[in-house]
């Protein structure tokens, strides 16, 4: 048996073909030929909890607890505590040091419940990137429900830090519709994918919507091993692995700009794993033709280049 999903009744349910060799021949915003975008998970407040009438705990913790699953667990509940409390404010130090711009995929509900933090945020160099109003994975969900809480994520941020959001890292599970739903929500890109390391458009519903591919690898949540991929032991670990993943695509970026994610988590960077970043940030600002941008200057940068004719949501409104 052969398997054609490129070409099953005249449609394309997975793209195995990418660009292949065929490249698109361009730099970047002042001829730079990498992209990085640092994007910090935001989701301190908005994880399972007993507190919020969850049927369980978050289990995202190196803490292990004997406690019922309904049960609060303070240790557990701490970590969470710690990004909030210490963690994203030693992020933001780093990232005014170096001049960088950033990325915050927020969980909404995150930021009212700090309204410090969201203050701060409004007048940061940064944008916001949707990752729904609670950090849950919610099963069997309705298209009314997950429409709604896309609403709802943007519409709480725009309140709190005066930002518009133009994409979407929703919460998985991404169902089959979602990236349509993000289309007529009037998102510009989605990001809930990790198959490429350029943007792309898509077909949803017959027409073209930008893709900004994220990544799992370059990550610091491979501290915690397991899903994510062999588990990073030490901050040398994590810089080791930037390092050579930027030094490849500078490499490759001479004809052709390259994009790189790079996954933060304000609980995760803790003193033993931030200087990983920092000495990322010095390596990189010993290339030129390195870009450091929030997601939404580099979604518009390739529309403007590469926007197909009705593509969705281009030019934007606003």
């Amino acid at each position: 048996m052969t398997l054609d999903w490129n070409a099953r009744a005249g449609e394309r349910p997975r793209d195995f073909l990418g660009y292949g060799q065929d490249l698109p021949r361009f730099q970047w915003r002042d001829q730079a030929r990498v992209a990085v975008n640092l994007a910090v998970n935001y989701e301190e407040g908005t994880e399972r909890s007993p507190l919020l009438g969850d049927g369980g705990r978050d289990s995202r913790t190196w803490v292990r607890s004997a406690l019922p699953d309904s049960e609060r667990d303070l240790m557990q509940e701490g970590e969470y505590e710690y990004g909030a409390r210490a963690g994203i404010w030693r992020l933001l130090r780093i990232f005014r040091e170096f001049d960088a711009p950033f990325s915050v995929f927020a969980s909404s509900e995150a930021l009212d419940v700090h309204p410090a933090l969201a203050k701060a945020l409004a007048d940061e160099d940064c944008d916001f990137v949707s990752h729904g109003s609670r950090s849950i994975s919610v099963l069997d969900r309705t298209e009314e429900a997950e429409r709604a809480d896309l609403r709802h994520s943007v519409d709480q941020t725009l309140e709190l830090t005066g930002k518009k959001i133009f994409g979407a890292f929703p919460r998985p599970p991404i169902t089959e519709r979602t990236r349509r739903i993000l289309a007529e929500e009037g998102f510009l890109y989605d990001s809930a994918t990790a198959n490429d390391d350029l943007p792309y458009y898509a077909d949803v519903s017959g027409r073209p919507m930008l893709v900004l591919p994220y990544a799992v690898d370059t990550n610091d949540a491979r501290f915690w091993g397991g899903q994510s991929g062999p588990g990073f032991t030490g901050s040398t670990d994590f810089f080791d692995y930037l390092r050579d993943a930027f030094d490849v695509l500078y490499a490759e970026s001479t004809e052709t700009g390259r994009m790189m994610s790079i996954g933060l988590h304000a609980r995760i960077m803790r003193p033993g794993r931030v200087r990983s970043l920092q000495r990322f940030l010095e390596h990189v600002r010993g290339h030129d033709g390195v870009w450091i941008a929030q997601r939404n200057d580099i979604a518009t940068d390739f529309a403007s280049r590469f926007a197909p004719e009705n593509a969705w949501n281009w030019p934007q409104a606003g």
